[in-house]
């Protein structure tokens, strides 16, 4: 062991961890890589595409976390991308059959880590317009409007719009399903 006396890093820290910085990555890995995963699959992911996304994402942030200020949005934002390029090169290649334009389900290994609750709130948000979907995926992960406004690119005021819509579509969907 190696005793770290100064910065957020002070503590024990052991040989061959490759020092406070991958300690450091390795804490945040941790607490984040399943939200991570929720987070992509409320953007509109099956489970086992959310997983590979939330992989390539955070080899991505440890390649980069001596830079990244704000590593819970960064990581949602590359995310994000990650998804979109997959979506675009997916459309870009020629389809040997026709297949349904349906979500994936969620994995097996997934499935047992998702609540009930989850399973619904994931169907819920499937409902939803892409961007509407986006805006709660942020949401529900405990970011505020002005902050979504920032990584996304537009206004705090088209996030507050977009929620709003979200909690008025969601409320329909779920006044639909209490009447089946």
């Amino acid at each position: 062991m190696v005793t770290v006396t100064v910065g957020p890093e002070a503590g024990a820290v052991p040989v061959g961890s490759g020092g406070p910085r991958n300690v450091e990555f390795a804490q945040f890995f941790r607490a984040e890589h399943s939200k991570l995963i929720r987070f992509v699959m409320a953007t509109g992911a099956g489970g086992d595409e959310a997983a590979e996304i939330a992989q390539v994402t955070f080899v991505k942030a440890f390649e980069s976390w001596d830079v990244i200020r704000v590593p819970r949005a960064w990581i949602r934002r590359v995310a994000v991308n990650e998804l979109t390029a997959a979506r675009q090169a997916a459309r870009r290649q020629t389809p040997h059959a026709t297949l349904p334009d349906a979500p994936v389900p969620v994995s097996i290994a997934l499935a047992v880590e998702l609540t009930e609750e989850a399973r619904q709130v994931l169907a819920a948000l499937q409902e939803l317009p892409p961007r509407q979907r986006q805006v709660m995926a942020w949401i529900i992960d405990g970011f505020g409007a002005t902050e979504i406004a920032r990584e996304l690119g537009v206004s705090p005021e088209s996030v507050r719009q977009s929620y709003a819509k979200a909690r008025k579509n969601l409320g329909r969907f779920y006044g639909r399903r209490k009447k089946r």
